[in-house]
């Protein structure tokens, strides 16, 4: 929604009312890093202690590959959709 113009109407209050605006800040890679070895020392509990050494690397390394791939796949208005979150963090594990 934007400024009244161009094509563009007053919203009223009254429609507004039914609208939230929902804002949060960006994580910094110390929380997401928390959050990923939680999820992931969870679900590899029961594994050998081999594979449960590896999860800060693992961790890490999606990290930094998410990361570059936020870096360099920039959203242009032919791909729109290469915008990225959490979500695409988890689809990887």
């Amino acid at each position: 929604m934007g400024e009244p113009g161009g094509g563009r109407t007053y919203i009223t209050p009254r429609m507004l009312r039914h609208y939230n605006i929902i804002a949060y800040t960006e994580l910094d890679e110390d929380t997401i890093r928390g959050i990923f070895l939680r999820i992931v020392t969870f679900f590899l509990v029961k594994f050998p202690e081999e594979i449960k050494s590896l999860i800060p690397e693992l961790i890490n390394s999606v990290l930094i590959i998410f990361n570059k791939v936020k870096a360099e796949l920039l959203p242009t208005p032919t791909k729109s959709h290469y915008t990225f979150n959490l979500r695409d963090i988890s689809k990887v594990f």
